[in-house]
C-alpha cells in the first residue's frame, strides 16, 4: 500500500508531542496521520462494506464515510474548540460539494467525456441540498433575534434531522421501488472471501481508536499552531480539518468518476454531504450537550453564506442530469475563491 509508510507519523507525532516539541510540526505530523488513517479506514469500511450486500454495504459505507468528522469534532468539543467543530462542518460540506465533486467531474470528464446522472436520483438529492441549506439558514436567522434561544433551537431540529435520517435508512433497507437518491446501491469486490467480517471490524476500530487519539493531539496544537502561522480558527478549521476529513468522500468521488459510475460518484460527494447535515451535525450537538459545550446549528453569517452559495452552485451545474470536467473545474474554482476568503476572514 503506497499510504503505508505514512502511518509511521503516528509514533512520530506521538514522540514530539511528548518531547514538548513545536506545535507547528506537531500538527502537521498529526494532519499526516489523519490523510493516513482516514485511506485505511475506507478500505477497512469497503471490505466489511463487501461481506454485507450492496444494499447494506452501500448504505453502511456511505455511513462510515462521515466517522473521521465525527471522531475529529468530538474530540475538539471535548477540548472547547466550538467554533472550530463548526468550521470543520462547513469545510466538510464545501470539500464534498466544491472539490470534491469538481476533482471527480475533471476526473471522469477528461476520461469519458461528459457525464450523465439518473434523473430521479439527482431530484431527490437536489431537493434534500436545499433542504440541508435551511438547516443553517433558519439557525442563524433566529439567532439574530434570540441569541440565547437557539442552542435549544438547535436540538429540536437536531432530533428532527436524525429522524429524517432513519427513515432514510428504513426505506433503503425495506424498498421494493425507485431509490430515494441518497444511497446508491454499491456492489463490493470481496478481495479476500474466506476472511471473517469481524477482521474488518476489529480493524475499523483500531482505526477509529488511533484517529481519536491523534485528533486529541491535532486539537491541543491547533490554537498555537494557527498564532505561530496567523492563520485564524476558522480557516484553520475549514480548510485543514475540513478538508482531511473529507478526504475519503474525495478520493471515493474521483475512483467512481474514473470508472464511469455516476450514480457512486454523486453518493459519494452530493449523498454523503446529506448524510454530513443528517447525522454527523446534530450528533455533535447532542455531543456537545453531553459534554457542557455551547455547541449549537447557528453557524457564522460567512460560513451559512458560503453553504448555500456552494449548495445553490452545485445544484445549478448538476440539475440538468449532464456534467462536464469544466464545470468540475469551475467548482474548484469556487472553492478556492471561498478558501481564500476565509483565510483574510479573522477570528
Amino acid at each position: 500500500m503506497r499510504q503505508f509508510w505514512l502511518l509511521a507519523a503516528v509514533p512520530a507525532m506521538a514522540w514530539l508531542h511528548w518531547r514538548g516539541g513545536s506545535p507547528v510540526a506537531v500538527f502537521g505530523l498529526a494532519l499526516v496521520a489523519i490523510f493516513a488513517l482516514v485511506g485505511f479506514m475506507g478500505r477497512a469500511t469497503e471490505r466489511l462494506s463487501a461481506k454485507l450486500g450492496p444494499t447494506v454495504g452501500g448504505l453502511f459505507n456511505a455511513s462510515l464515510n462521515n466517522l473521521p468528522e465525527l471522531i475529529i469534532g468530538s474530540v475538539a468539543l471535548a477540548n472547547g474548540l466550538t467554533s472550530v467543530v463548526k468550521a470543520s462542518l462547513t469545510g466538510a460540506i464545501l470539500a464534498n460539494l466544491l472539490l470534491g465533486l469538481g476533482v471527480a467531474l475533471v476526473a471522469g470528464g477528461l476520461r469519458h467525456g461528459e457525464q450523465r446522472f439518473d434523473s430521479t436520483r439527482l431530484r431527490v438529492s437536489s431537493s434534500m441540498l436545499m433542504i440541508c441549506a435551511s438547516c443553517f439558514i433558519v439557525p442563524a436567522v433566529f439567532d439574530l433575534g434570540t441569541p440565547e434561544g437557539s442552542r435549544d433551537l438547535s436540538i429540536e431540529m437536531a432530533v428532527v434531522l436524525v429522524a429524517v435520517y432513519v427513515v432514510n435508512v428504513m426505506v433503503t433497507l425495506t424498498r421494493q421501488g425507485p431509490t430515494t437518491g441518497l444511497v446508491a446501491e454499491e456492489d463490493f469486490a470481496d478481495e479476500h472471501p474466506q476472511e471473517p467480517a469481524w477482521h474488518s471490524a476489529l480493524a475499523l476500530a483500531a482505526l477509529a481508536a488511533t484517529l481519536g487519539g491523534v485528533s486529541e493531539v491535532l486539537s491541543k496544537s491547533l490554537e498555537p499552531t494557527a498564532e505561530a502561522l496567523g492563520l485564524s480558527h476558522t480557516f484553520s478549521g475549514l480548510v485543514l480539518l475540513g478538508g482531511v476529513g473529507s478526504l475519503g468522500e474525495i478520493l471515493s468521488g474521483a475512483h467512481f468518476a474514473r470508472q464511469g459510475r455516476s450514480s457512486l460518484l454523486l453518493s459519494a460527494t452530493v449523498g454523503s454531504t446529506i448524510q454530513l447535515v443528517l447525522l454527523v451535525a446534530p450528533l455533535l450537538v447532542f455531543v456537545a450537550r453531553g459534554l457542557g459545550q455551547p455547541m449549537d446549528l447557528a453557524f457564522t453569517s460567512f460560513e451559512v453564506v458560503a453553504i448555500v452559495l456552494a449548495t445553490v452552485i452545485t445544484r445549478e451545474l448538476i440539475q440538468d442530469g449532464k456534467a462536464n470536467w469544466f464545470e468540475g473545474l469551475l467548482l474548484i474554482a469556487v472553492y478556492a475563491i471561498l478558501a481564500i476568503g476565509f483565510f483574510h476572514l479573522p477570528d
